[in-house]
Protein backbone atom coordinates (compact mmCIF):
# COMPACT_ATOMS: atom_id res chain seq x y z
CA UNK A 1 0.00 0.00 0.00
CA UNK A 2 0.75 3.96 -0.17
CA UNK A 3 2.50 5.68 2.74
CA UNK A 4 0.11 7.47 4.63
CA UNK A 5 0.50 11.45 5.03
CA UNK A 6 2.40 10.57 8.32
CA UNK A 7 4.77 8.01 7.49
CA UNK A 8 6.00 10.52 4.71
CA UNK A 9 6.34 13.47 7.24
CA UNK A 10 8.43 10.99 9.10
CA UNK A 11 10.84 9.92 5.93
CA UNK A 12 11.23 13.80 5.52
CA UNK A 13 12.36 14.09 8.90
CA UNK A 14 14.90 11.48 8.06
CA UNK A 15 16.30 13.40 4.58
CA UNK A 16 19.17 16.23 4.24
CA UNK A 17 16.68 17.61 1.73
CA UNK A 18 16.70 21.34 3.01
CA UNK A 19 20.30 22.79 1.91
CA UNK A 20 20.93 19.78 -0.88
CA UNK A 21 21.89 20.82 -4.56
CA UNK A 22 19.82 18.78 -7.36
CA UNK A 23 22.73 17.33 -9.76
CA UNK A 24 20.81 14.82 -11.54
CA UNK A 25 17.61 13.99 -12.27
CA UNK A 26 16.96 10.06 -13.75
CA UNK A 27 13.29 8.76 -14.80
CA UNK A 28 12.94 4.92 -14.70
CA UNK A 29 9.93 4.19 -16.12
CA UNK A 30 6.42 6.01 -16.55
CA UNK A 31 5.77 6.38 -12.76
CA UNK A 32 9.33 6.71 -11.02
CA UNK A 33 11.95 8.93 -11.21
CA UNK A 34 15.34 9.39 -8.94
CA UNK A 35 16.82 12.57 -7.51
CA UNK A 36 20.45 12.97 -6.69
CA UNK A 37 21.56 15.57 -4.59
CA UNK A 38 24.56 16.47 -2.90
CA UNK A 39 24.47 17.83 0.60
CA UNK A 40 27.33 19.97 2.31
CA UNK A 41 27.53 17.62 5.29
CA UNK A 42 25.71 14.70 3.90
CA UNK A 43 27.35 14.28 1.13
CA UNK A 44 25.85 12.50 -2.48
CA UNK A 45 22.60 11.10 -1.96
CA UNK A 46 19.75 9.71 -3.81
CA UNK A 47 16.12 10.35 -3.29
CA UNK A 48 13.47 8.03 -5.18
CA UNK A 49 10.11 8.65 -5.65
CA UNK A 50 7.09 6.60 -7.28
CA UNK A 51 3.54 7.78 -8.08
CA UNK A 52 0.28 6.35 -9.09
CA UNK A 53 1.49 2.54 -8.22
CA UNK A 54 0.55 -0.11 -5.74
CA UNK A 55 3.81 1.69 -3.74
CA UNK A 56 3.75 4.86 -4.65
CA UNK A 57 6.24 6.76 -1.90
CA UNK A 58 9.46 8.54 -1.29
CA UNK A 59 12.84 7.66 -0.24
CA UNK A 60 16.03 7.60 0.27
CA UNK A 61 18.78 5.08 -1.78
CA UNK A 62 20.83 3.02 -0.46
CA UNK A 63 20.39 0.20 -2.56
CA UNK A 64 21.01 0.06 -6.73
CA UNK A 65 17.08 -0.53 -8.12
CA UNK A 66 16.38 -3.75 -9.21
CA UNK A 67 14.34 -2.98 -12.13
CA UNK A 68 16.33 -0.60 -14.85
CA UNK A 69 19.37 0.13 -13.59
CA UNK A 70 20.60 2.10 -15.58
CA UNK A 71 18.24 4.74 -14.48
CA UNK A 72 17.26 5.96 -17.82
CA UNK A 73 14.18 5.25 -20.43
CA UNK A 74 15.30 4.30 -23.42
CA UNK A 75 13.72 7.68 -25.32
CA UNK A 76 13.91 10.27 -22.76
CA UNK A 77 10.32 11.43 -21.91
CA UNK A 78 9.25 15.31 -21.84
CA UNK A 79 9.00 16.18 -18.46
CA UNK A 80 12.23 14.49 -17.16
CA UNK A 81 13.95 16.80 -20.15
CA UNK A 82 12.36 20.13 -18.65
CA UNK A 83 13.95 18.89 -15.24
CA UNK A 84 17.42 18.37 -16.55
CA UNK A 85 17.16 21.83 -18.32
CA UNK A 86 15.22 23.84 -15.91
CA UNK A 87 15.51 22.55 -12.09
CA UNK A 88 19.56 20.75 -12.09
CA UNK A 89 21.64 23.07 -10.58
CA UNK A 90 19.18 24.41 -7.88
CA UNK A 91 19.06 24.05 -4.29
CA UNK A 92 16.55 23.10 -1.44
CA UNK A 93 15.18 26.75 0.17
CA UNK A 94 12.05 25.11 1.99
CA UNK A 95 10.63 21.68 2.31
CA UNK A 96 7.02 21.79 3.21
CA UNK A 97 3.68 19.06 3.80
CA UNK A 98 0.47 20.08 3.54
CA UNK A 99 -1.29 19.39 6.63
CA UNK A 100 -2.99 15.68 6.90
CA UNK A 101 -2.02 15.62 3.26
CA UNK A 102 0.63 13.49 0.98
CA UNK A 103 1.40 16.09 -0.71
CA UNK A 104 5.37 17.57 -0.68
CA UNK A 105 6.46 21.18 -1.68
CA UNK A 106 10.24 21.62 -2.34
CA UNK A 107 11.25 25.38 -3.31
CA UNK A 108 14.30 25.31 -5.39
CA UNK A 109 16.63 28.53 -5.93
CA UNK A 110 18.14 27.72 -9.52
CA UNK A 111 20.57 30.93 -9.24
CA UNK A 112 17.90 33.75 -7.70
CA UNK A 113 15.14 32.36 -9.79
CA UNK A 114 12.46 30.10 -7.38
CA UNK A 115 10.65 27.28 -8.25
CA UNK A 116 7.83 25.03 -6.66
CA UNK A 117 8.89 21.11 -7.16
CA UNK A 118 5.02 19.64 -5.78
CA UNK A 119 5.25 15.62 -5.33
CA UNK A 120 1.87 14.39 -4.93
CA UNK A 121 1.71 11.06 -3.42
CA UNK A 122 -1.63 10.05 -3.84
CA UNK A 123 -3.32 7.15 -5.62
CA UNK A 124 -4.44 6.55 -8.83
CA UNK A 125 -5.35 9.73 -10.99
CA UNK A 126 -4.38 12.08 -8.16
CA UNK A 127 -0.51 11.54 -8.54
CA UNK A 128 1.70 13.90 -9.81
CA UNK A 129 4.52 15.59 -9.85
CA UNK A 130 4.13 19.40 -10.45
CA UNK A 131 6.83 22.35 -11.52
CA UNK A 132 5.68 25.89 -10.89
CA UNK A 133 6.77 29.20 -10.87
CA UNK A 134 7.23 31.80 -7.78
CA UNK A 135 3.18 32.84 -8.58
CA UNK A 136 2.22 29.17 -9.19
CA UNK A 137 1.73 29.22 -12.37
CA UNK A 138 2.32 25.47 -13.89
CA UNK A 139 5.41 25.07 -15.88
CA UNK A 140 5.60 21.54 -16.30
CA UNK A 141 3.99 18.29 -14.88
CA UNK A 142 4.45 14.46 -15.17
CA UNK A 143 1.40 13.62 -15.99
CA UNK A 144 -0.79 16.17 -18.07
CA UNK A 145 -4.24 16.15 -17.05
CA UNK A 146 -6.94 18.81 -18.18
CA UNK A 147 -9.72 17.74 -16.87
CA UNK A 148 -8.24 18.47 -13.60
CA UNK A 149 -7.15 21.69 -14.66
CA UNK A 150 -3.38 20.53 -14.66
CA UNK A 151 -1.73 22.00 -17.80
CA UNK A 152 0.66 24.38 -19.03
CA UNK A 153 0.00 27.74 -18.07
CA UNK A 154 -2.54 27.10 -15.57
CA UNK A 155 -2.46 27.77 -11.79
CA UNK A 156 -1.74 25.44 -9.23
CA UNK A 157 -3.68 26.24 -5.86
CA UNK A 158 -2.40 24.02 -2.47
CA UNK A 159 -5.01 22.29 -1.10
CA UNK A 160 -7.19 22.88 2.30
CA UNK A 161 -5.75 21.74 5.42
CA UNK A 162 -7.45 18.45 6.05
CA UNK A 163 -9.32 18.52 9.20
CA UNK A 164 -7.34 16.52 12.17
CA UNK A 165 -7.69 12.68 11.84
CA UNK A 166 -5.66 11.24 14.41
CA UNK A 167 -6.68 7.93 14.74
CA UNK A 168 -7.24 7.54 10.77
CA UNK A 169 -3.77 7.10 9.22
CA UNK A 170 -0.59 5.44 11.99
CA UNK A 171 2.78 5.18 11.51
CA UNK A 172 3.44 0.96 10.68
CA UNK A 173 5.29 -0.96 13.38
CA UNK A 174 9.24 0.02 12.83
CA UNK A 175 12.22 -2.19 13.32
CA UNK A 176 15.83 -1.18 14.00
CA UNK A 177 16.34 0.63 10.73
CA UNK A 178 15.85 3.97 9.80
CA UNK A 179 12.48 4.60 8.65
CA UNK A 180 13.84 5.32 4.95
CA UNK A 181 15.29 2.28 5.20
CA UNK A 182 12.83 0.36 6.37
CA UNK A 183 10.28 1.68 3.50
CA UNK A 184 12.90 0.57 0.77
CA UNK A 185 13.78 -2.87 1.97
CA UNK A 186 9.88 -3.51 2.54
CA UNK A 187 8.41 -1.65 -0.93
CA UNK A 188 11.66 -3.51 -3.00
CA UNK A 189 10.61 -6.71 -1.47
CA UNK A 190 6.89 -6.11 -2.73
CA UNK A 191 7.56 -4.40 -5.70
CA UNK A 192 9.92 -7.49 -6.58
CA UNK A 193 7.55 -9.37 -5.80
CA UNK A 194 5.06 -8.34 -8.19
CA UNK A 195 7.97 -8.06 -10.44
CA UNK A 196 8.21 -12.01 -10.49
CA UNK A 197 4.68 -12.84 -10.99
CA UNK A 198 3.86 -10.59 -14.05
CA UNK A 199 6.96 -11.40 -15.59
CA UNK A 200 5.94 -15.66 -14.91
CA UNK A 201 3.14 -14.57 -16.36
CA UNK A 202 4.10 -13.40 -19.56
CA UNK A 203 7.02 -16.17 -19.52
CA UNK A 204 4.25 -18.66 -18.97
CA UNK A 205 1.94 -17.63 -21.79
CA UNK A 206 5.14 -17.44 -24.14
CA UNK A 207 5.73 -20.68 -23.18
CA UNK A 208 2.72 -22.26 -24.27
CA UNK A 209 2.10 -20.28 -27.15
CA UNK A 210 5.87 -21.56 -28.41
CA UNK A 211 5.22 -25.18 -27.78
CA UNK A 212 1.58 -25.29 -29.01
CA UNK A 213 3.18 -23.82 -32.30
CA UNK A 214 5.98 -26.10 -32.89
CA UNK A 215 3.19 -29.18 -31.76
CA UNK A 216 1.17 -28.41 -34.06
CA UNK A 217 3.67 -27.98 -36.59
CA UNK A 218 4.98 -31.28 -35.69
CA UNK A 219 1.45 -32.55 -35.73
CA UNK A 220 1.22 -30.64 -39.34
CA UNK A 221 4.57 -31.85 -40.58
CA UNK A 222 3.96 -35.70 -39.94
CA UNK A 223 0.59 -35.24 -41.93
CA UNK A 224 2.22 -34.36 -45.17
CA UNK A 225 4.70 -37.15 -44.44
CA UNK A 226 1.95 -39.62 -44.24
CA UNK A 227 0.42 -38.30 -47.16
CA UNK A 228 2.94 -38.73 -49.53
CA UNK A 229 5.21 -41.88 -48.20
CA UNK A 230 3.96 -43.70 -51.36
CA UNK A 231 5.54 -41.33 -53.84
CA UNK A 232 7.45 -44.30 -55.17
CA UNK A 233 4.21 -45.25 -56.52
CA UNK A 234 4.39 -42.66 -58.64
CA UNK A 235 7.31 -43.52 -60.51
CA UNK A 236 6.22 -47.41 -60.59
CA UNK A 237 3.06 -46.11 -62.39
CA UNK A 238 5.61 -43.96 -64.55
CA UNK A 239 7.43 -47.38 -65.44
CA UNK A 240 4.78 -49.67 -66.05
CA UNK A 241 3.29 -47.14 -68.76
CA UNK A 242 7.08 -46.13 -70.24
CA UNK A 243 7.55 -49.92 -70.57
CA UNK A 244 3.96 -50.11 -72.42
CA UNK A 245 3.72 -47.49 -74.64
CA UNK A 246 2.59 -49.29 -77.36
CA UNK A 247 -0.70 -49.26 -75.76
CA UNK A 248 -1.03 -45.88 -75.00
CA UNK A 249 -2.34 -45.04 -78.73
CA UNK A 250 -5.72 -43.59 -78.77
CA UNK A 251 -7.77 -41.19 -76.40
CA UNK A 252 -7.77 -43.83 -73.03
CA UNK A 253 -9.20 -42.42 -69.39
CA UNK A 254 -7.29 -45.14 -67.93
CA UNK A 255 -5.03 -48.62 -69.08
CA UNK A 256 -4.74 -51.68 -67.51
CA UNK A 257 -0.99 -53.22 -67.29
CA UNK A 258 0.61 -56.27 -65.73
CA UNK A 259 3.12 -55.11 -63.06
CA UNK A 260 5.98 -57.53 -63.59
CA UNK A 261 6.82 -57.70 -59.89
CA UNK A 262 3.76 -58.66 -58.68
CA UNK A 263 2.49 -60.63 -61.82
CA UNK A 264 -1.10 -58.55 -61.42
CA UNK A 265 -3.15 -56.60 -63.43
CA UNK A 266 -2.87 -52.76 -62.49
CA UNK A 267 -5.46 -50.11 -63.47
CA UNK A 268 -3.39 -46.76 -64.50
CA UNK A 269 -5.61 -43.64 -65.07
CA UNK A 270 -4.71 -41.28 -68.02
CA UNK A 271 -5.86 -38.06 -69.36
CA UNK A 272 -7.33 -38.47 -72.68
CA UNK A 273 -6.05 -35.42 -73.59
CA UNK A 274 -2.69 -35.61 -73.53
CA UNK A 275 -0.43 -37.96 -75.57
CA UNK A 276 1.19 -40.97 -75.11
CA UNK A 277 4.81 -39.50 -74.04
CA UNK A 278 2.76 -36.85 -71.70
CA UNK A 279 0.76 -39.05 -70.15
CA UNK A 280 4.28 -40.62 -69.02
CA UNK A 281 6.00 -37.25 -68.20
CA UNK A 282 3.15 -36.67 -66.26
CA UNK A 283 3.14 -39.21 -63.91
CA UNK A 284 6.94 -38.88 -63.58
CA UNK A 285 6.39 -35.40 -62.66
CA UNK A 286 3.87 -36.09 -59.66
CA UNK A 287 6.54 -38.61 -58.39
CA UNK A 288 9.20 -35.95 -58.51
CA UNK A 289 6.68 -33.49 -56.31
CA UNK A 290 5.54 -36.14 -54.16
CA UNK A 291 9.83 -37.19 -53.94
CA UNK A 292 10.30 -33.86 -52.68
CA UNK A 293 7.11 -32.76 -50.57
CA UNK A 294 8.10 -36.01 -48.59
CA UNK A 295 11.69 -35.35 -48.34
CA UNK A 296 11.11 -31.44 -47.03
CA UNK A 297 8.20 -32.75 -45.16
CA UNK A 298 10.81 -35.28 -43.31
CA UNK A 299 13.59 -32.56 -43.29
CA UNK A 300 11.11 -30.33 -41.03
CA UNK A 301 9.61 -33.40 -39.03
CA UNK A 302 13.00 -33.96 -37.10
CA UNK A 303 13.52 -29.84 -36.88
CA UNK A 304 9.97 -29.73 -35.37
CA UNK A 305 10.77 -32.30 -32.74
CA UNK A 306 14.79 -31.24 -31.98
CA UNK A 307 12.75 -27.26 -31.74
CA UNK A 308 9.82 -28.92 -29.18
CA UNK A 309 12.64 -30.68 -27.14
CA UNK A 310 14.74 -27.92 -27.21
CA UNK A 311 11.92 -25.58 -26.23
CA UNK A 312 10.47 -28.18 -23.42
CA UNK A 313 14.34 -28.04 -21.80
CA UNK A 314 14.69 -24.62 -22.40
CA UNK A 315 11.50 -23.52 -20.21
CA UNK A 316 11.74 -26.39 -17.99
CA UNK A 317 15.49 -24.88 -16.67
CA UNK A 318 14.17 -21.04 -17.15
CA UNK A 319 10.82 -22.17 -14.48
CA UNK A 320 13.12 -23.91 -12.42
CA UNK A 321 11.29 -23.43 -8.83
CA UNK A 322 14.83 -24.06 -7.49
CA UNK A 323 16.27 -20.55 -8.75
CA UNK A 324 15.92 -17.57 -6.39
CA UNK A 325 13.44 -14.55 -6.95
CA UNK A 326 16.11 -12.24 -7.67
CA UNK A 327 18.23 -14.83 -10.58
CA UNK A 328 14.21 -16.31 -11.96
CA UNK A 329 13.80 -12.31 -12.56
CA UNK A 330 16.63 -11.54 -14.47
CA UNK A 331 16.68 -15.05 -16.88
CA UNK A 332 12.84 -13.64 -17.15
CA UNK A 333 13.61 -9.76 -18.74
CA UNK A 334 16.14 -11.75 -20.62
CA UNK A 335 14.33 -14.05 -22.13
CA UNK A 336 11.61 -11.49 -23.19
CA UNK A 337 14.19 -8.85 -23.99
CA UNK A 338 16.05 -11.73 -26.73
CA UNK A 339 12.73 -11.93 -28.12
CA UNK A 340 12.41 -8.26 -28.41
CA UNK A 341 15.76 -7.68 -30.05
CA UNK A 342 16.31 -8.27 -33.76
CA UNK A 343 18.04 -11.69 -34.52
CA UNK A 344 21.78 -12.02 -36.49
CA UNK A 345 19.82 -13.24 -39.68
CA UNK A 346 17.77 -9.73 -39.12
CA UNK A 347 20.62 -7.88 -39.08
CA UNK A 348 22.33 -9.14 -41.88
CA UNK A 349 19.11 -9.31 -44.73
CA UNK A 350 17.37 -6.09 -45.11
CA UNK A 351 14.08 -8.40 -44.45
CA UNK A 352 13.08 -11.76 -42.73
CA UNK A 353 15.02 -14.20 -42.69
CA UNK A 354 12.77 -17.60 -42.75
CA UNK A 355 13.71 -21.56 -43.39
CA UNK A 356 11.02 -24.10 -44.72
CA UNK A 357 12.86 -27.47 -44.48
CA UNK A 358 15.90 -27.45 -46.73
CA UNK A 359 15.32 -23.95 -47.97
CA UNK A 360 15.70 -20.43 -47.24
CA UNK A 361 13.03 -17.61 -48.09
CA UNK A 362 14.39 -13.99 -47.74
CA UNK A 363 10.96 -11.77 -47.04
CA UNK A 364 11.04 -7.78 -48.67
CA UNK A 365 8.33 -6.17 -46.33
CA UNK A 366 8.41 -3.26 -48.35
CA UNK A 367 10.05 -1.66 -51.41
CA UNK A 368 13.15 -0.58 -50.23
CA UNK A 369 13.89 -3.57 -48.44
CA UNK A 370 13.08 -5.52 -52.26
CA UNK A 371 15.25 -3.60 -53.94
CA UNK A 372 17.69 -4.22 -51.32
CA UNK A 373 17.04 -8.08 -51.87
CA UNK A 374 17.31 -8.02 -55.37
CA UNK A 375 20.61 -6.42 -55.85
CA UNK A 376 22.61 -7.66 -53.57
CA UNK A 377 20.94 -11.23 -52.01
CA UNK A 378 19.56 -12.90 -54.56
CA UNK A 379 21.14 -14.77 -57.99
CA UNK A 380 19.51 -15.70 -61.43
CA UNK A 381 18.37 -19.04 -60.14
CA UNK A 382 17.00 -18.36 -56.70
CA UNK A 383 12.68 -17.99 -56.89
CA UNK A 384 10.77 -14.41 -57.32
CA UNK A 385 7.23 -14.59 -55.61
CA UNK A 386 4.98 -11.88 -55.41
CA UNK A 387 0.73 -11.30 -55.35
CA UNK A 388 -0.53 -10.39 -58.37
CA UNK A 389 -2.49 -6.88 -59.02
CA UNK A 390 -1.54 -6.26 -55.66
CA UNK A 391 1.16 -3.85 -54.01
CA UNK A 392 3.39 -6.27 -51.56
CA UNK A 393 6.96 -7.55 -50.33
CA UNK A 394 8.34 -10.16 -52.89
CA UNK A 395 9.62 -13.72 -51.13
CA UNK A 396 13.18 -14.99 -52.83
CA UNK A 397 13.37 -18.75 -52.60
CA UNK A 398 17.13 -19.49 -52.09
CA UNK A 399 18.53 -22.14 -54.85
CA UNK A 400 19.28 -25.35 -53.34
CA UNK A 401 21.87 -27.78 -55.97
CA UNK A 402 19.65 -30.72 -57.37
CA UNK A 403 16.54 -29.69 -55.26
CA UNK A 404 13.74 -28.83 -57.14
CA UNK A 405 11.37 -26.55 -54.74
CA UNK A 406 8.23 -28.58 -53.27
CA UNK A 407 5.04 -27.39 -53.08
CA UNK A 408 4.75 -27.14 -49.13
CA UNK A 409 7.59 -24.57 -49.74
CA UNK A 410 6.42 -22.86 -52.30
CA UNK A 411 2.96 -22.53 -50.10
CA UNK A 412 5.20 -21.62 -46.92
CA UNK A 413 6.22 -18.39 -49.57
CA UNK A 414 2.89 -17.53 -50.96
CA UNK A 415 1.63 -17.23 -47.39
CA UNK A 416 4.37 -15.26 -46.32
CA UNK A 417 4.07 -13.03 -50.10
CA UNK A 418 0.00 -12.79 -49.16
CA UNK A 419 0.46 -11.87 -45.50
CA UNK A 420 2.75 -8.81 -46.54
CA UNK A 421 0.63 -7.32 -49.44
CA UNK A 422 -2.35 -5.20 -49.51
CA UNK A 423 -4.06 -8.51 -49.80
CA UNK A 424 -3.79 -9.51 -46.82
CA UNK A 425 -7.20 -8.00 -46.04
CA UNK A 426 -8.87 -10.57 -48.46
CA UNK A 427 -7.21 -13.45 -46.84
CA UNK A 428 -6.59 -15.31 -50.47
CA UNK A 429 -4.58 -13.96 -53.51
CA UNK A 430 -3.64 -14.49 -56.98
CA UNK A 431 0.09 -14.94 -56.94
CA UNK A 432 3.20 -15.40 -59.70
CA UNK A 433 6.58 -16.72 -59.47
CA UNK A 434 9.75 -17.47 -61.63
CA UNK A 435 13.25 -17.11 -61.25
CA UNK A 436 15.14 -14.33 -60.35
CA UNK A 437 16.99 -14.62 -64.06
CA UNK A 438 13.94 -13.97 -65.96
CA UNK A 439 12.86 -10.70 -63.56
CA UNK A 440 13.78 -7.02 -65.51
CA UNK A 441 13.36 -3.86 -63.93
CA UNK A 442 11.29 -1.47 -65.07
CA UNK A 443 12.70 1.39 -66.99
CA UNK A 444 12.12 4.64 -65.10
CA UNK A 445 10.21 2.42 -62.46
CA UNK A 446 9.25 2.97 -59.18
CA UNK A 447 12.37 1.46 -56.48
CA UNK A 448 12.10 -2.31 -56.86
CA UNK A 449 9.61 -2.97 -59.48
CA UNK A 450 10.56 -5.61 -62.03
CA UNK A 451 8.73 -7.29 -64.95
CA UNK A 452 8.22 -10.78 -64.88
CA UNK A 453 8.86 -13.38 -67.79
CA UNK A 454 8.38 -17.23 -68.28
CA UNK A 455 5.96 -16.71 -64.79
CA UNK A 456 3.80 -19.30 -63.01
CA UNK A 457 0.23 -18.73 -61.24
CA UNK A 458 -0.62 -19.76 -57.67
CA UNK A 459 -3.67 -19.58 -56.09
CA UNK A 460 -3.33 -19.60 -52.21
CA UNK A 461 -6.01 -18.66 -49.01
CA UNK A 462 -3.98 -17.66 -45.67
CA UNK A 463 -3.58 -20.22 -43.63
CA UNK A 464 -3.22 -19.29 -39.79
CA UNK A 465 -1.26 -22.07 -38.77
CA UNK A 466 1.03 -21.82 -41.34
CA UNK A 467 1.81 -18.49 -41.35
CA UNK A 468 2.03 -18.45 -37.51
CA UNK A 469 4.73 -21.30 -37.59
CA UNK A 470 7.00 -19.98 -40.25
CA UNK A 471 6.90 -16.25 -37.86
CA UNK A 472 7.63 -18.27 -34.81
CA UNK A 473 10.78 -19.58 -36.35
CA UNK A 474 12.19 -16.93 -37.51
CA UNK A 475 11.49 -15.25 -34.27
CA UNK A 476 13.73 -18.18 -32.52
CA UNK A 477 16.35 -17.72 -35.72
Amino acid sequence: MSLNWREIALILEELPLLGSSLQQTLQHDFHSLSWQFYHPQAGRWTLYTEFGTPFSRLHMLTEPLQVNQRGKTAKLQRFIQFCRANLEGSKVVEVKQAAGDRLVQLTLDNHGRLLHLILRFYSGPGANVIVTDAEDTILDLLYRRPGRGEQSSGTFILPEAQASREDSFVVRQRNELSFNRQIEQEYGNQSNLLTYEQLLSKIEAKRDRVLKTLSSTLASQMRTLKAHEGYELWRKKADLLSANQHLLEGRKTSIEVEDWETQSLVTIELDEKLKARENILLYYDKYQKAKGTYENALGEVEKAKEALEREQLHFEHLLDPALSKDDAIRAFKKELSDAASPTSAEQKSPGLVIHSGQFTLLVGRNAKENDELLRHHVRGNDYWMHTRDFPGGYVFIKFVKNKSVPLDVLLDAANLALVFSKAKAQGKADLYYTQVKHLRRAKGGKTGLVLPTQEKNLTVVLDESRLARLLLEDEHA
